[in-house]
């Protein structure tokens, strides 16, 4: 894996050429403002890295922030490309084989997040050279944070993950890249219980992200796939995901912001940009599961606009190139929490939390879904319909889209009624040519 396993020293001179200085933005700080061995032996300069992490996750077409998001919508044909000469959307969403090794979504999103992981695991192993409580807790809170969402998002996508930062690595399970993940979390929340993150720290990084929050969110999510992910619900990981579930606040943001200079890639895209769009006013949603008529759930209009009679611009968090994007949101929270419950069977509150979704009017957000509490059959397998129905009008847009199709045993490609268009995603041609323990390509 040459071109993606960089080693510590050639990763911080890489950064020196793939960051210039953004002048009259103070909302990212560039992480080659110090030399090299600076940037492992200066607080200061680790918070300067912690900044560009946030910046490579989000800015650019190349970013997970775009390719995670269009990659799980086309990949349940929520999406569709408005022109077909844009090559790499069109591939996403005719999906199967189509998706060519060098798709750049494909590419980037592999590339991208084993960058963000390596810088992130650069600011952990340095942490020594903090000697304030409240740096040292900031900077490993922020690290923990984009470490945990480049293998989650990974896991997501890719059935197996390279955990070591080396030539030739080798690939171990997406359930190994999760348990990493979840451990950086635990450990991090445990520093913010105790010591939250200095004024110092919190100037040095974008302003938006609640990293105590933000880490039990996070925290909720990986353990809900986990307690899927080998096939068989595991109880125990599920009541983790309620806990960290409901602890996460449903009343503080944690968001990603975004200016004039640095933009909104999926605003860019959809906005100036004008490549994809919602494929109808149900979001993509089929086999019965599409609110009849969608004008009834207030979030569809939430997130599309109608322009024509076959054309759905994005709004809310893809509106413009300087529109917020969540970190999480509070309907995640209580879907997490309704799922868990109804996969133990514990009805009354699986429909409580589905409930809380089902029938809130707005939220810090803006989204509110306004319809009756659920009334359906108290069975799992009716439960988790209207959940999954609920995370797909909830979380529209989210990355998630893919995962949650395969957990909810959603008919796959070439099944009967298919809901998919891949099961994961190939093994990009950089890695392949670079890296001979490259794995087969999964099956589509």
């Amino acid at each position: 894996m040459k071109n993606q396993k960089i080693k510590r020293t050639a990763l911080l001179l890489l950064l020196a050429g793939m960051f210039p200085v953004v002048s009259c933005n103070k909302e990212y700080i560039n992480p080659s403002a110090a030399s090299v061995p600076s940037v492992t032996s200066s607080p200061d300069a680790l918070m300067n890295l912690c900044a560009g992490l946030q910046r490579r996750f989000t800015i650019g077409r190349q970013s997970p922030l775009y390719c995670a998001p269009i990659g799980g919508s086309y990949g349940v044909y929520a999406l569709y490309t408005l022109n077909i000469g844009n090559t790499t959307e069109k591939e996403l969403e005719t999906g199967k084989g189509a998706i060519t090794l060098i798709n750049s979504v494909v590419t980037q999103m592999w590339t991208q997040c084993l960058l963000t992981r390596t810088e992130a695991e650069t600011v952990l192993d340095n942490l020594n050279v903090a000697t304030e409580a409240g740096d040292k807790v900031g900077l490993k809170a922020y690290a923990s944070i984009f470490y945990a969402l480049s293998m989650g998002t990974l896991a997501q996508f890719y059935e197996q993950i390279p955990l070591e930062t080396e030539n030739n690595a080798t690939f171990s399970p997406r359930a190994e890249a999760l348990k990493r993940a979840i451990s950086m979390l635990e450990s991090a929340d445990a520093d913010l219980a105790a010591t939250a993150p200095s004024t110092k720290f919190l100037s040095k990084v974008p302003p938006g992200i609640d990293a105590k929050n933000t880490v039990k969110a996070l925290l909720a999510r990986y353990y809900n796939i986990q307690s899927m992910i080998s096939g068989t619900y595991d109880a125990t990981s599920g009541n983790k995901a309620i806990t960290y579930a409901t602890a996460a606040s449903r009343l503080i943001k944690s968001e990603f912001r975004f200016s004039t200079v640095t933009t909104n890639p999926l605003g860019e895209w959809n906005f100036t940009v004008n490549v994809f769009g919602a494929i109808d006013s149900t979001l993509g949603l089929r086999n019965g599961l599409a609110p009849v008529p969608a004008a009834s759930d207030p979030r569809v209009g939430f997130y599309i606009s109608q322009t024509g009679p076959t054309t759905y611009p994005l709004k809310a968090f893809a509106l413009n190139t300087t529109a917020v994007y969540p970190v999480y949101l509070p309907g995640e929270m209580d879907l997490i929490i309704a799922e868990n419950y109804a996969r133990q069977n514990q009805f009354v509150q699986a429909k409580t939390a589905l409930d809380a979704v089902r029938t809130k009017t707005t939220d810090i957000y803006g989204i509110g879904a306004a319809q009756p509490a659920y009334s359906g059959p108290m069975t799992q397998a009716a439960l988790l319909t209207d959940i999954y129905k609920q995370r797909r009008l909830e979380m529209f847009l989210s990355g998630q889209e893919l995962e949650d199709s395969r957990r909810f045993g959603r008919p796959g490609p070439n099944q009967p009624n298919e809901e998919r268009n891949r099961n994961f995603y190939p093994y990009p041609l950089i890695e392949r040519d670079n890296n001979p323990s490259t794995p087969d390509d999964p099956a589509i």
